[in-house]
């Protein structure tokens, strides 16, 4: 019997914080900062794990987080429009790929909400995704 994978999904992540976490906590995967590598967020511990959502985006509900985020944590006034961000956003859940951002707020607070991809290959789901497909691989 072929082994069964997670249906392609992503899984979003926040966090927020006064300033940039230090290159030795990002790099530790048990610290609940964002991460170096961007793959790394499927390994921070799970109080930073928001969402999970399916792949494609048909519902919207993966777009609606990013941009209900985005306006509780808006941009500061000398940045681009929240508009780019969507944009940009709507473009990479269309492609069916990573979502990253990562600035400072208005309001003082560095953000970073992101939407990572998942499956991927040799690092396990942390929150698998109730459809399953089947691997013919």
């Amino acid at each position: 019997m072929p082994a069964r994978t997670p249906a392609p999904h992503w899984h979003a992540y926040a966090w927020t914080g006064r300033e940039q976490p230090r290159p030795r906590d990002a790099r530790d995967p048990s610290k609940p900062v964002p991460p170096s590598l961007i793959t790394d967020w499927l390994s921070k511990p799970r109080s930073l794990l928001a969402a999970t959502f399916a792949m494609p985006d048909e519902d919207g509900q993966a777009y609606a987080w990013l941009e209900t985020q985005l306006k509780q944590h808006p941009r500061g006034p000398r940045d681009w429009p929240p508009r780019v961000d969507l944009d940009g956003a709507q473009d990479r859940l269309t492609r069916r790929t990573d979502v990253v951002w990562g600035y400072w707020s208005a309001t003082g607070p560095f953000v970073a909400r992101v939407l990572i991809t998942c499956p991927r290959p040799g690092i396990p789901c942390p929150q698998p995704f109730p459809r399953t497909e089947e691997n013919t691989a």
